[in-house]
Formats: C-alpha cells, structure tokens, sequence
C-alpha cells in the first residue's frame, strides 16, 4: 500500500508541475525539463518489432509528398513549412500503405539539431531526430516504433551511427515510445525563457560517462 501511495504522489506531482509550467507561460516564464537522448542501434540484435499491418517498405519521401502530409487533418504544418525543413537539412522517412496512403513518418535532420530547447551542430556521423507520428487510423499497431527502428538501419547505411532526439519530461508517450527502442538518456536539461528574449539552460544531469561525453554547441 505505501508503494501505491507513492507513486499515486508522484504522478500527482508531475501533473501539478506540468500545469503549473503551462500556466507560467502565460506570464512570460517558460520552463521545460527535457532529456536529450541518444538512439540507434547500439549493437544489439534485430528488436522483434513487427508491425501488424502490412505495409510497404519504408524510404525518405520527396517534396512532392510533403502536400500530401500537410493536407493531413492531423498534422499543423503546411506545405511551405516543411519544404523548408527539406531545404534546411530535413528529411522524411515513411511507410505508405498500398503504395498510396502515409501510414507514418518520422524525420530526421542530417546537419544539426535545431530545437530551439538546445540547438547544436552535428558531427558527419550524427543526426537529429524528431516530429515522429503516426495518423491515427494506424494507430495500436506497432507501426510507429517499427518505422524508427528502420530509420536507424537506413541512417546506419548512411554512415549516421549516433543519433541524438529530445524528449520533453512530461512527454509519457515518447518516453514510452523511445524505452520501446531501448533508446538511453544522454542529459538531463532545464530550459528557462524569460519574455521570449532571455534563456538559460541548466544540466541537471549527465548520464554519459567521461570519455563518452562531448561539447554539444
């Protein structure tokens, strides 16, 4: 009983704090706790992550696809918006379903990571990834971890062996999502915005081990 009553506290207390950040923003005060995280393959043997849905075999998409996934009830970016992604780096990796349909997507960046949490330039061998979705007809068929999972080979064959994504604290889905994918906390940040002109960012932790660590700038 007291191991419930703990953990019933806590996950009170992420949703205190996670309504407390929302409602600061309102007065100009941004806090996000946030994980920078590293994935890829690590080594390991294939994961058994089998999507049940049959699908095409995934591959980045063109820019012509990208009307396509704007015109997605779903998905709030336009056209315009992620052409520019492509034009900065951007590139889309997906699954179409009978050669037709976009099941899901995640995308990745091949020269920086450019969230604004803790922006930074990436070596030859990294990526950045980020904005994973899948809509939501697909969803509950483990497609979304599969088509990440394929990005990491296909980013492998490219030469990108370390990939790097960020994953917001009280984001429980990603972090499910990425626990999913073995997928390991580098640092653990708080970013601080003060009227959108002032910001810090404060390492809270580091999980990395001396010689694996590097400047990140």
């Amino acid at each position: 009983m007291r191991v419930i009553k703990k953990v019933k506290e806590k996950l009170k207390q992420g949703l205190f704090l996670r309504y407390l950040f929302d409602r600061l923003v309102a007065m100009g005060l941004e806090i996000t706790p946030y994980y920078l995280v590293q994935e890829g393959l690590f080594g390991e043997t294939d994961l058994d992550l089998n999507p049940k849905l049959v699908q095409d075999v995934p591959d980045f998409l063109e820019p012509v696809d990208m009307k396509i996934i704007s015109a997605k009830s779903e998905v709030d970016f336009s056209e315009e918006m992620l052409l520019d992604r492509i034009a900065n780096g951007g590139r889309c990796f997906a699954i179409k379903h009978n050669n037709n349909d976009i099941v899901a997507y995640s995308w990745c960046n091949l020269r920086e990571c450019h969230s604004k949490l803790f922006p930074f330039q990436l070596k030859n061998e990294e990526a950045y990834l980020f904005d994973a979705r899948t809509f939501e007809a697909y969803r509950g068929k483990n497609v979304g971890p599969y088509l990440r999972y394929q990005l990491y080979k296909r980013l492998m064959q490219m030469g990108k062996t370390k990939c790097f994504s960020i994953t917001l604290l009280f984001n429980t889905p990603a972090i499910k999502f990425k626990k999913k994918l073995k997928a390991k906390p580098v640092r653990f940040y708080l970013y601080i915005e003060l009227f959108r002109k002032y910001h810090w960012n404060i390492l809270l932790r580091n999980y990395e081990k001396p010689h694996e660590s590097r400047e990140l700038s």
